[in-house]
């Protein structure tokens, strides 16, 4: 995506180092260590949460009155954590004990908790626990440090911040009204077309119509 702006600026007479130090901003899908190690490369200044950022954020704390009422899955907040064995006992009363082996996930280091396969294969809680069939009992994988040099825990403590929030949040007002005015302003629920090059156009006439609008009402810079 970077690339492609680059060029759209290169096309109008800018630069190629136009986007340095100007601020980039992406939700929690585009979280990873080679973006984020992309962004220092291109010396962006970004704001982009990894996918805890949520809970860590107290204007979400009523969140879960917008999700659907539908059956959950338990999580990592619903085992509950016995301090003189190290173990976690899980909704059912059933124990999950540490494996020694760390597991290191986009920088950020976890200890496992596994669960008896027999426990969890005769478990009336199954469907609420485990996906499929039971290969293996129910883990919790804890997070307990990061590795130096995490760029995600970088990236999460700058978010955190107030003025990391505040510009993270318009994100919501830039990119969201975009595809809902495309939706539901312009129509466009579903392409009509076929194969990527059609489609492709269709996407592209739709965003041009979009952008038309835009520079009508609001002017062109």
């Amino acid at each position: 995506m970077m690339e492609g702006a680059k060029e759209n600026m290169e096309a109008l007479g800018y630069e190629g180092d136009y986007f340095e130090g100007k601020k980039l901003v992406a939700d929690s899908n585009y979280s990873s260590p080679a973006n984020l190690s992309q962004c220092k490369e291109e010396r962006l200044d970004a704001y982009i949460p990894d996918i805890r950022f949520r809970k860590r954020d107290e204007r979400f704390a009523t969140q879960e009155r917008w999700r659907l009422r539908r059956t959950k899955r338990f999580i990592l907040e619903d085992f509950h954590y016995q301090k003189e064995t190290d173990e976690y006992v899980c909704p059912n009363g059933k124990i999950l004990r540490s494996r020694r082996k760390r597991m290191i996930v986009n920088g950020v280091i976890y200890r496992r908790y596994v669960a008896n396969r027999n426990d969890c294969s005769n478990c009336p809680l199954k469907s609420r626990c485990i996906r499929g069939n039971v290969i293996q009992g129910r883990y919790l994988g804890v997070p307990v440090g990061a590795t130096p040099g995490n760029l995600i825990k970088e990236m999460a403590e700058k978010v955190d911040t107030e003025k990391g929030r505040n510009i993270y949040h318009q994100r919501i007002a830039i990119a969201e009204p975009v595809f809902a005015n495309i939706k539901y302003g312009k129509g466009l629920d579903r392409f009509t077309l076929r194969g990527k090059i059609k489609v492709n156009i269709q996407w592209v006439l739709y965003c041009m119509v979009h952008n038309i609008g835009k520079i009508l009402n609001f002017g062109f810079e």
